[in-house]
């Protein structure tokens, strides 16, 4: 398992495309048929995974989009990080 360093840049492996349906959100590739099923919070974070911003970074983004939440964030982009890491649809730079 890959220890997330929330210092690094990750940025979304080439491929990969979002698809909604009904309720749920994945990504598939088709090349790989590889089907990976996010919560919508995994998805936002996929989506910050631009290769431009640090996890640091995204952390702050999505906590000041969501005051509320903050308390879970940084524990919510760890455990997205890990799956989407460990399904191989995010590498960091």
């Amino acid at each position: 398992m890959t220890v997330i360093d929330l210092t690094r840049v990750p940025c979304r492996t080439p491929g990969y495309a979002a698809e909604q349906i009904d309720d749920e959100l994945l990504l598939y590739h088709s090349g790989r048929t590889t089907v990976v099923y996010l919560n919508q919070t995994a998805f936002m974070i996929w989506q910050l995974c631009d290769g431009q911003r640090s996890a640091t970074e995204i952390t702050a983004l999505l906590a000041a989009a969501f005051p509320a939440e903050r308390g879970a964030i940084a524990h919510d982009v760890v455990q997205a990080m890990q799956h989407l890491v460990n399904h191989g649809v995010v590498a960091f730079a």
